[in-house]
């Protein structure tokens, strides 16, 4: 039976250290280079305080959330994140019918253990498909219009990943996938065999060199607009400029992201970014949602993203440890945890809905070191 006491997002990765091999913890913990980004990621919350507000009518918090049609339970959907059999049996079975139970939606990676087909068969209604673009754009059009012909809501268009980052944990451990494991959305490709073969350290390496397009440019947002009627959201965008490109070419969402940490290493995290990126697609004269993703592990997080300017939370590796500790249960509990903790954050901080959340909330961290600009309305709204 599965011990399922830990009491918070940190405390479980603690837990699945002690029960995963140590090839896959450290792929599913580490990034790139010194891994500085990495803890950017976590380090960048402590930068802001919340100031909350009293004598408001908190009986009742509501923290149901909506982006695309799409319904969630709170402001946080589950990141695409490769390979989750190497953390479960269950793989990304598991974490869909989690995710289900949880009410929150659920993001499917093209680098996946399980198939389109399978996550289909969960019966989540509110399930994205994660699109990693390679040469071949037959292999990418039968990719899309299979995910949307088994009712995946939108696409999740991966761009900073044309070449993989120098991920030397890999590399160390001689990263292959375990037998039995195979990616399925890969599997008619010669090359999906590379992953396990490979001699070379981390047989990903050879997989995304020789399948993934690096020579990707906005230009594909069209093509891709041809192929699907889905609404198309933009992951790893950093720079306001490419924002504001993102507007110009028509993308219907934006996911601010630097990858985990594990592509540039020493690129300034999600959060950093968030204030700068909203200001550049609201400067266009457009509202798509903006969300982010890295370093989130409690609700304080959650609720000082959205305060920021976020539309919404991706919720990555702590899915993945749970998965590790406890397999669907595991998941439930993660995101169960991080919903109460939202919950209460709310109710302390004087917000009834995820509505009342914006950067009156906000203070910068006196001692936390320099903080991004917050939004010009931080201050006196009632």
């Amino acid at each position: 039976m599965a011990d399922l006491s830990f009491l918070n997002l940190e405390e479980v990765e603690e837990e699945a250290k002690k029960v995963m091999p140590k090839m896959a913890f450290d792929y599913y913990s580490t990034g790139s280079d010194t891994c500085y980004t990495v803890g950017e990621n976590r380090s960048c919350f402590s930068r802001y305080l919340l100031l909350p507000r009293m004598l408001r009518n908190v009986s009742r918090v509501d923290t149901s959330h909506e982006l695309f049609g799409i319904r969630s339970s709170m402001p946080v959907w589950v990141a695409p994140m490769a390979m989750h059999g190497l953390a479960h049996p269950g793989r990304e079975v598991a974490t869909c019918r989690a995710a289900a139970a949880a009410g929150v939606p659920f993001t499917f990676s093209t680098v996946a253990t399980s198939s389109l087909q399978e996550i289909q068969e969960t019966g989540h209604d509110n399930r994205i498909f994660q699109l990693y673009v390679i040469r071949n754009r037959e292999v990418v059009r039968r990719w899309v219009t299979e995910a949307e012909s088994r009712g995946f809501k939108a696409l999740m268009v991966t761009v900073d990943a044309q070449r993989l980052g120098n991920r030397e944990a890999d590399a160390r451990n001689k990263f292959t996938l375990p037998p039995g494991l195979a990616l399925r959305n890969l599997e008619y490709l010669s090359s999906a065999s590379t992953a396990r073969d490979s001699q070379d350290g981390s047989g990903l390496m050879k997989l995304f060199t020789s399948e993934v397009d690096d020579s990707l440019t906005w230009e594909f947002i069209p093509w891709l607009r041809g192929v699907t009627k889905l609404p198309i959201i933009v992951k790893g965008l950093l720079s306001p400029a490419d924002a504001e490109l993102a507007v110009q070419y028509g993308v219907d969402g934006i996911v601010v992201s630097n990858h985990g940490g594990r592509q540039l290493d020493y690129a300034p995290s999600g959060l950093h970014m968030l204030p700068a990126v909203v200001a550049a697609v609201r400067g266009c004269g457009s509202s798509i949602p903006v969300l982010v993703d890295g370093g989130v592990r409690r609700g304080t997080d959650v609720i000082k993203a959205l305060a920021l300017g976020a539309s919404g939370v991706l919720l990555g590796r702590p899915v993945l440890y749970g998965l590790a500790v406890g397999g669907q249960a595991g998941v439930e509990r993660v995101l169960q945890l991080l919903r109460s903790e939202i919950e209460l954050s709310m109710a302390l901080a004087g917000c009834s809905s995820v509505q009342q959340i914006g950067p009156q909330l906000l203070l910068p961290a006196p001692s936390a070191g320099p903080a991004p600009p917050m939004p010009a309305a931080q201050l006196c709204k009632l």
